[in-house]
């Protein structure tokens, strides 16, 4: 087993856990995590520092259920040769997307047209508080009367001190590493039709290392309790399978 390979695709980016999880949920191969690290280990292509997790420093309380936490800011995103502005709400909780937009200017009215359209996808949101920086954006007073009516509340992060936002500052490092500067887009309307194929994955296929190794829709949706049952029934079955194989193994050999 070549720990880079999944479905004749190579991934040397990826660490041993997702890999192990990704071939199990595939149905390529059932083995631990020990066991995937192991593989990767003799073959001498274990990864020295994309393994070590990103230190946590004190910030919000966590959530504990979906939308009470959004979180939204600006980045920077470019497109041949000229400079776009991606703006997003991610679920604290999920770490899922709910809702973006890539604009031509960084004006308060893009962030504002944003969290309307994400409050009309989901009304259930009612207890939600959206978490952002200061920006000119997030302080105008068009927008504080925005929150009021739509009954958002709202949390700004530290000064010049973006790890207050650090999961969407994560967010964006991924968007940016492993689509955004590996695209060449067209125009802004390719980028566009790009991203949403690639939000997509993120939200439903790219396992999250935060989520215990499953997918921010399996989290905001709640499967994480059946996708973990059904991962463990999985390496059950096929420890069973190998015992039984080795034991007739044993007997007719």
């Amino acid at each position: 087993m070549n720990y880079c390979h999944i479905n004749g695709a190579i991934h040397p980016e990826k660490g041993y856990r997702t890999l192990c999880w990704e071939m199990v949920d595939k149905n390529i191969v059932f083995v631990g995590e020990s066991s995937v690290y192991n593989v990767i280990k003799r073959h001498k292509l274990a990864k020295k520092w994309d393994e070590i997790g990103e230190q946590v420093g004190g910030g919000f309380v966590q959530p504990k259920g979906i939308h009470e936490q959004w979180h939204t800011d600006f980045s920077y995103i470019k497109i041949r040769g000229s400079f776009y502005y991606f703006v997003s709400i991610l679920d604290g909780y999920s770490r899922r997307i709910l809702n973006w937009r890539l604009c031509d200017t960084m004006e308060g009215i893009n962030v504002e047209v944003l969290v309307t359209e994400t409050k009309e996808l989901y009304p259930e949101a009612e207890k939600v508080r959206l978490i952002s920086d200061n920006g000119s954006q997030f302080i105008s007073n068009d927008f504080k009367e925005l929150l009021i009516v739509l009954e958002i509340g709202h949390t700004f992060t530290r000064a010049n001190h973006p790890q207050s936002n650090g999961k969407l500052e994560r967010f964006h490092r991924t968007l940016k590493t492993e689509h955004t500067r590996r695209s060449a887009y067209v125009d802004d309307d390719d980028a566009r039709v790009r991203m949403a194929l690639w939000l997509a994955y993120y939200n439903s296929e790219r396992l999250h290392s935060a989520l215990g190794y499953l997918t921010p829709d399996d989290v905001f949706y709640g499967r994480r309790d059946s996708r973990l049952a059904e991962r463990r029934e999985k390496l059950h079955t096929a420890r069973i399978n190998r015992q039984e194989y080795w034991q007739a193994q044993a007997v007719n050999p």
